[in-house]
């Protein structure tokens, strides 16, 4: 959040509730939370969530993926999006989507690792500073070994 995503809180969210709703999606059916982890710090997470449609159990949006400033360009987020594929594919998912900030640094890194951009919808989401931003939408298909 200090990076100013918003990670699915509002501006005002105080660490406590923060921690509930982390917590919560823990306690979630079906929810996966991957954690990457460096000499025993957390420094990255992401959320799997599936679809709860009877029409779409083979899709699952990825929530919540953060990686600690500090270790940004080591390889820490290829690795955790690799095991959210992974994850999702040991669980028969064939399709992620995600949002995030459209314009930010989120946007060529899913690139980079593979997601199609969908679109950009106005005014999805606010930021910690409290402004409304612009969602990017973004898929990928995931195959399983030949």
């Amino acid at each position: 959040m200090a990076a100013g995503m918003a990670l699915g809180a509002a501006p005002s969210t105080d660490v406590a509730t923060l921690e509930r709703s982390h917590r919560a999606a823990l306690a979630e059916p079906g929810c996966i939370v991957l954690v990457a982890e460096r000499d025993g710090d957390v420094v990255g997470m992401a959320h799997i969530v599936p679809s709860g449609s009877a029409n779409a159990p083979h899709r699952a949006e990825v929530q919540r993926v953060a990686v600690a400033q500090r270790e940004r360009g080591t390889g820490v987020g290829r690795a955790l999006m690799r095991a959210v594929e992974e994850a999702g594919l040991e669980r028969g998912l064939t399709l992620l989507w995600l949002t995030t900030h459209d314009e930010t640094d989120a946007c060529a890194f899913y690139e980079a690792v593979g997601y199609v951009k969908l679109g950009v919808m106005p005014d999805y989401s606010l930021r910690p500073d409290g402004n409304l931003s612009p969602a990017a939408f973004y898929f990928k298909e995931l195959r399983g070994s030949p």
